[in-house]
């Protein structure tokens, strides 16, 4: 398996890298997860990227530069690496979501919850989108002032990315998806919902899960 090409079935990563304009060595990343329902091609993996990190950009504030994004196969890296496992895409943008107030610190995430078509819901992290207008802490606990208002400012930057048709059986050729720590088990994404906010420690494991080129 390859980026050069694919076939159904097969399994890719999605990791999008992100920093503070304001502090550029303290990096994170989102990572996505997929799965190919048909066959495709390196031209299909990199619509896929452009998609998601135009769906990030709505989400996050403009102090958010988006470093780079990389799309690797669903395997484990070989040494000597292999050249077709991965594409890298730089990028030198910003998210666009105008903000008001302070900004929360990025150890504070909105979560957003991945829905699947059995078990456990699983979540994205995102650090680089919540200020304190987004905010409050009335029993000690932060939670969102409006949730209304960020499931729907979800919506819009799923539209604005177009990334509902890798959401949900039959979206062609990949699929949004959760797979397991041993690759034994995928299943697939049928929806994003807000989920409110969860405070992430900066070196949290669940951004670095592997290596990455």
């Amino acid at each position: 398996m390859t980026v050069l090409s694919f076939d159904t079935n097969d399994r890719f990563t999605l990791r999008i890298y992100k920093h503070y304009i304001t502090n550029p060595d303290r990096e994170w990343g989102n990572t996505y997860e997929f799965v190919a329902n048909s066959s495709g091609d390196e031209t299909d993996l990199n619509t896929l990227l452009t998609a998601f990190v135009l769906y990030e950009k709505n989400l996050h504030n403009t102090f958010t530069v988006f470093n780079r994004a990389v799309v690797s196969t669903w395997e484990e890296d070989s040494t000597p690496y292999n050249p077709e496992g991965f594409l890298v895409v730089e990028l030198a943008d910003a998210g666009v979501r105008d903000t008001s107030g302070e900004l929360e610190p990025i150890t504070s995430c909105w979560s957003v919850a991945r829905i699947p078509t059995s078990g456990r819901l699983g979540h994205i992290f995102y650090r680089g989108v919540l200020s304190q207008a987004d905010t409050t802490a009335p029993a000690g606990i932060t939670v969102l002032v409006d949730p209304s208002n960020m499931a729907d400012l979800l919506s819009a930057a799923i539209t604005a990315g177009e990334i509902d048709g890798y959401i949900g059986a039959g979206g062609a050729p990949l699929t949004l998806a959760m797979i397991n720590k041993t690759g034994t088990n995928t299943r697939v994404v049928t929806g994003l919902a807000s989920a409110g906010v969860v405070q992430m420690p900066v070196d949290h494991a669940w951004f670095n899960r592997t290596t990455t080129p």
